[in-house]
């Protein structure tokens, strides 16, 4: 049996994804809202994540095709990165979400006589031009004059969009992946060349917890 917060049946996985999503749009929602950390293009995310399982998952009846199945099983695959990508960034380790909230996602009791701690450094990088419509991102330890990330780093999360306005803070960055090795490359759509991309990382280690965050740069798209 599978000890992932996630469950692995499509029955007990639908039910999950919707419980959580529904839980976050009414602590998000009022006046005011009991949540207030979590940018809104995230939760529209997380919203058409399950729309797109639902969607996926319910042309399973007596009459569906092997196509039919991959894209339930791609939709279930996509659900799970939005889900742990959202809880890592905005429930798991936030003090802003009580622990009993945290159990109702799905979330296990953490263990408090073991602590894990967050990423105690922030990475700096810089952008440079690889093709059109692509930028590579070069990233290391703050300070470190070596490439390897440090000890217990599972990676970077890059937090990057493009505005017509300075941003005012990580919040406004809604694209988000994560980067395991240097330098990662970025690819933007055809419709974005010379406009203006706004980027910012933080460390992430292997227990998901999640470090401060870089200073922002930008750079023109090619």
């Amino acid at each position: 049996m599978s000890t992932d917060w996630i469950p692995d049946s499509d029955k007990a996985f639908d039910a999950h994804y919707d419980n959580y999503r529904r839980i976050v749009n009414q602590k998000t929602s009022g006046s005011p809202p009991e949540w207030t950390h979590i940018p809104a293009p995230r939760i529209t995310g997380l919203n058409s994540g399950y729309e797109d399982w639902d969607a996926a998952y319910s042309k399973l009846g007596h009459d569906h095709s092997s196509a039919d199945v991959w894209a339930k099983n791609q939709a279930k695959e996509d659900g799970r990165h939005i889900l742990r990508t959202f809880n890592n960034e905005f429930i798991l380790y936030s003090s802003l979400v009580s622990e009993a909230d945290k159990i109702a996602l799905g979330n296990k009791p953490r263990n408090q006589s073991s602590p894990i701690q967050d990423p105690p450094t922030r990475p700096e990088f810089f952008i440079k031009l690889v093709d059109i419509m692509r930028l590579a991102i070069h990233f290391r330890d703050l300070g470190s004059g070596s490439k390897a990330k440090p000890y217990g780093i599972a990676g970077a999360l890059i937090y990057w969009a493009v505005l017509d306005h300075v941003p005012s803070g990580l919040a406004e960055l809604t694209n988000v992946v994560l980067a395991t090795r240097t330098p990662h490359i970025l690819a933007f759509a055809g419709l974005d060349r010379g406009k203006t991309v706004y980027i910012a990382m933080r460390w992430q280690n292997t227990k998901g917890r999640i470090g401060p965050p870089s200073e922002i740069q930008s750079a023109i798209i090619p």
